[in-house]
């Protein structure tokens, strides 16, 4: 009888401690964010992706801006809005250099790991599996002025 009592403690203390584990671990996701600029390299494209804080900070949400460099020195831009709740990353895409870019306009749903203070994971659509590393200090995204931006629902 006195095994089992303990064999039941035991079980309670350990399904308690898992609980509470859990309910620490939501509160730390809800106060994550990918706020800041990170890079990631990808099948020879170097990419950097800037996320900045929108107009209350505490909603976790604002506008992203995104440059990718190819080897050939080539550079396509992309600009849009941001949210994320959790490991949940919404991105909807403003304005590409990329003709008939397919999630232009569309409100496309990213998981997003916070895998520790300078890595962030992020999966979906055009973003496999992309480990991206904070940037060094002071490194922003700052689209060229003097390239005119791409029509993406021009067909030519």
């Amino acid at each position: 009888m006195k095994v089992l009592i303990i064999i039941i403690c035991v079980i309670l203390f350990v399904a308690f401690g898992l609980f509470m584990f859990v309910i620490w671990h939501l509160k730390w996701l809800d106060k994550q964010s990918p706020v800041g600029v990170w890079t990631v390299e990808n099948e020879g494209i170097s990419f950097i992706l800037q996320f900045e804080h929108g107009l209350k900070e505490e909603l976790k949400e604002g506008i992203y801006k995104q440059i990718a460099k190819g080897q050939d020195g080539s550079e396509k831009r992309e600009f849009g809005h941001w949210w994320s709740q959790r490991q949940q990353l919404r991105m909807l895409i403003l304005a590409t250099d990329i003709k008939n870019h397919p999630r232009f306009g569309q409100d496309t749903v990213y998981e997003i790991w916070y895998v520790g203070p300078d890595i962030i994971k992020i999966n979906g659509p055009g973003r496999h599996e992309l480990v991206y590393q904070r940037a060094p200090e002071g490194t922003v995204v700052v689209f060229d002025d003097s390239v005119d931006p791409v029509d993406p629902n021009d067909k030519e």
